[in-house]
């Protein structure tokens, strides 16, 4: 890591602070905020780039110990003497400023300024003799010399907040060389809480540690930053000097927090509380009828644990507990705080507890606290219960191996019906979805089936054996059945939420997309009387609710759904599965948007979050059908390739997505016919299922392929039973490409404007422009063009099969920037100014691009590049 991190971030406020300084009319700027928050930083660079453009610029930094002497804080600026009988305030003005006209004087932590120096600034601003830039820390007083500067005298005032998590996100990227994944730049942002001298030192332990691991191009924290001496230094420095119950009274806050005011005020006295309040070391929150109290800063807990010594850390865990034992643990989050706090104390020996904090943190899909919960309560001797519910978190932790352990730990001890039914589904889904052993997978529940009378519970099995069949292809049997369940007797609460769960995520394949939204809301409107006993039905559910919008054509509310899975996980969530599912589907989207360079970063993001071949290919496929989009066959083809490896049968509704992507980087690589017939066998095996939502995207490949005339009766009987605008849209597509009708692929492609699709309405652009220029109408094929090329430049120009034929008009770059400010409602004196320009040339641009487009003026010019997918911002 560098000695000195680049200055990044803060773009914003650099713009806002270099206006502002660059204003003849303002006088100065103080710039407020809390210590390590990059005050000091953010001024001396915009100083550099003042200095750099020819102005003159002085520095001081005012200290406690300069405080102490007169004028102390600019000593070092001034001459050994002061001339006898001279004004001093005028004297030193005179000096400093000297015979530069206005310079830049800045001064940091201006709230410790002495009273001359600040006099001295006071004098200086009343004159206007130099243009002031302070940083002050907020919180502290200031003499009234310097509050009379933005008071009285026209300085202005910056409060500068912490670092935003895109700031966050670009510094960590300029120091390290490379991308780092958002969740880890997110977990970053939450301990740092903006702090940049925080981030520094987190980052540089991080490393040290090896928590922070880069993996095929991307930084990730793989596990929690410890707190390295230096940040612990920062940290203690932040707490400073505390009394013995204070430091007592932190530990305990750090070890459960948040904490209940009445349970601390058990431990401690509550004037050391209100102390620590005053201190600013804690925060006291209303939480409906609870008080509860935390740390003020995530890192002093983090720091606070770091030191504490096992022996005194065990006893404070087993205070708590103790207290929070006679006060009752009355409420739910008490259960798991109670078992954390048992098993951190060394003192466990029941299971029950331990099992009961498990199945709440489960619920709450806190994957890593629950595993650790439910192995303690597998060893401490919790038996089947405790090896079913570890199983199924470490299942959907991509920990299969483990999850077959912990359940034949237990296989052969005796058990009722209830554990033994749970037992074998908890199992055989284990041995197919993970594992790939379908065959014993059936088998372990043929044989738990055969020896179970209760209906109900013949019921869940039946249920999780729809689970299996379903991942298989075979929706419309599993919908079937699963809907005979739920209109009959003797299915119990988790048999309803897995009934519901199959038809939610299953039925969007097969093109019901309405009925899956129907059954989502019914599983939703019910979840209190489920959700604990099943948490992964949770995100069963939003994965079906996702595929129910994306195959509809509501690309908004698909990312809702996805927004809305990723807010369940959190950030740090140990079910890697499901985070990886989340962000393939955000890459997905964007790429139906034409954010090809976003859907290829957010893709490749999911490829690096470890786990199983089988899931992993998922992603990698998609950064496969990317790569390819965005032009490196060669490594579209190597990605294709590893994805591939990992192909399994009981998989085919999640992998068909690597069928997608072995189409598309074959017709990127110029291999059209074969393209086109991968899309046919690819929608003819999808047909043998009556998947319509596979087959549907399968043949509409084979059109953007340049095939329609061979789809175009079947897309149309497909679409007549999809549900969803989307299906509607792919078959017009079809059916305009088969028939050459111009008009109608400009309708078309204005369709998918509409849907957000912007590549595909750049293809359908570029078809229409070819089918005009047949039938002799030249100048709509220019137009067609022209929005063609519009469409494809927002997705970073692609050459998919439909553009490379595209005849359109050719705009020099300067003619694109200035068409697109236009086009953004610029007048031609904006462009000029923003461009350094002269108008003149502004407006002979503006008539070659509306000569090259054939459009009129600016309004056409604007209807036409308004192709609602601006450009990405890079970070």
């Amino acid at each position: 890591m560098p000695t000195r991190w680049p200055f990044a971030g803060r773009i914003e406020e650099t713009d806002r602070l270099l206006t502002l300084m660059n204003d003849p009319a303002v006088r100065g700027v103080a710039i407020v905020g809390a210590a390590g928050v990059g005050k000091s930083r953010l001024a001396v660079e915009v100083v550099a780039s003042l200095r750099s453009r020819g102005r003159t610029a002085v520095h001081a930094i005012a200290s406690m110990a300069a405080r102490e002497l007169p004028f102390g804080t600019l000593a070092h600026l001034l001459p050994a003497a002061l001339p006898q009988g001279a004004n001093p305030l005028k004297w030193i003005s005179e000096t400093l400023v000297g015979t530069e006209r206005r310079p830049l004087m800045l001064i940091d932590d201006a709230h410790l300024l002495d009273p001359g120096s600040a006099a001295v600034l006071q004098h200086m601003a009343q004159d206007d003799a130099a243009q002031l830039l302070l940083t002050l820390r907020s919180g502290e007083p200031v003499p009234d010399a310097v509050v009379s500067l933005w008071k009285d005298l026209g300085v202005a005032r910056m409060e500068l907040t912490p670092l935003s998590l895109r700031d966050v996100g670009r510094i960590l990227t300029a120091v390290l060389g490379d991308p780092v994944e958002s969740a880890s730049v997110a977990r970053l942002h939450r301990l740092a809480q903006g702090n940049a001298l925080f981030l520094r030192e987190l980052v540089a332990g991080a490393l040290d540690a090896g928590a922070l691991v880069r993996v095929q191009g991307l930084w990730r924290l793989e596990s929690a930053p410890p707190v390295a001496p230096a940040l612990a230094d920062l940290v203690a420095f932040r707490i400073g000097r505390l009394e013995p119950l204070e430091e007592e009274a932190l530990e305990y806050i750090a070890l459960g927090e948040p904490l209940g005011a009445q349970l601390l005020a058990g431990l401690v006295p509550a004037a050391t509380v209100e102390s620590l309040e005053a201190k600013d070391l804690i925060r006291v929150l209303v939480d409906g009828r609870r008080t509860l109290v935390r740390l003020a800063h995530p890192l002093y807990g983090e720091a606070i644990r770091a030191g504490s010594p096992l022996l005194r850390t065990r006893r404070r865990y087993r205070q708590l507990a103790e207290a929070l034992e006679a006060a009752g643990a009355r409420r739910r989050d008490d259960v798991v705080r109670l078992a954390v706090w048992r098993l951190e104390s060394g003192a466990v020996k029941d299971p029950a507890p331990l099992l009961a904090g498990c199945s709440i943190a489960w619920a709450a899909h806190d994957a890593a606290l629950a595993t650790r919960l439910g192995w303690a309560a597998l060893n401490a001797g919790g038996g089947a219960r405790a090896a079913i519910l570890l199983s199924d978190v470490l299942s959907f932790s991509e920990a299969f191996t483990d999850s077959e352990a912990a359940l034949t730990s237990v296989w052969n001890e005796p058990c009722g019906p209830d554990l033994r039914a749970q037992l074998a589904m908890q199992r055989a889904w284990n041995l197919n979805f993970g594992l790939r052993r379908p065959a014993e997978a059936d088998a372990v529940l043929d044989a738990a089936e055969a020896m179970l009378d209760d209906p109900s519970l013949r019921q869940l099995v039946e249920a999780m054996r729809l689970n299996l069949r379903i991942l298989r292809g075979e929706v419309h049997e599993c919908a079937r059945i699963a809907y005979e369940m739920l209109e009959g007797e003797h299915l119990s609460v988790v048999g309803e939420a897995m009934a519901l769960g199959i038809t939610a995520y299953g039925l969007p394949y097969a093109g019901r997309c309405d009925e899956a939204r129907r059954m989502f809301r019914r599983a939703r409107a019910v979840e209190a009387s489920w959700h604990d006993a099943a948490p992964s039905e949770v995100l069963k559910l939003i994965a079906g609710s996702y595929l129910s919008e994306l195959l509809s054509g509501d690309l908004d509310a698909a990312e809702r759904a996805v927004l809305q899975g990723q807010e369940v996980l959190g950030d740090d969530s140990a079910l890697r599965l499901f985070r990886r599912m989340f962000l393939q589907w955000h890459g997905e989207i964007a790429r139906m948007r034409g954010r090809l360079a976003e859907a290829a970063r957010v893709t490749k993001e999911a490829t690096t979050l470890a786990g199983a071949g089988h899931f992993t290919a998922l992603a990698v496929a998609e950064l496969a059908h990317c790569t390819a989009l965005l032009g490196d066959q060669a490594g579209a083809r190597a990605l294709l390739a590893e994805a591939e490896r990992d192909r399994t049968e009981v998989l085919y509704l999640l992998q068909t997505s690597i069928d997608s992507a072995q189409r598309w980087v074959t017709a990127m690589g110029g291999r059209l016919p074969r393209a086109v017939e991968l899309a046919l066998e690819h929608a003819a095996r999808a047909r043998s299922h009556d998947l319509l939502g596979i087959e549907l995207v399968a043949l509409h490949d084979a059109v953007r392929f340049g095939a329609a005339r061979r789809v175009v009766s079947r897309l149309a009987q497909v679409a007549g039973r999809h549900d969803g605008v989307l299906a509607a849209v792919y078959a017009a597509h079809a059916t305009a490409t088969a028939s050459g009708d111009g008009e109608e692929l400009d309708r078309v492609a204005g369709s998918y404007r509409q849907l957000g699709m912007i590549l595909h309405a750049a293809e359908a652009y570029a078809q229409a422009s070819a089918a005009h220029r047949a039938r002799g109408r030249p100048q709509q094929g220019r137009t067609s063009a022209a929005r063609a090329s519009a469409c494809a430049a927002a997705c970073g120009d692609p050459r998919t099969p439909a553009l490379a034929r595209l005849q359109g008009p050719v705009l020099t770059p300067r003619e694109r920037e200035i068409a697109r400010l236009a086009a953004a409602g610029l007048a031609s004196k904006e462009i000029a100014a923003r461009l350094v320009l002269s108008i003149r040339t502004v407006d002979n641009h503006l008539q070659s691009v509306y000569g090259k487009l054939g459009v009129n003026g600016r309004t056409e010019l604007t209807e036409l590049l308004d192709t609602d997918s601006p450009p990405e911002e890079e970070d």
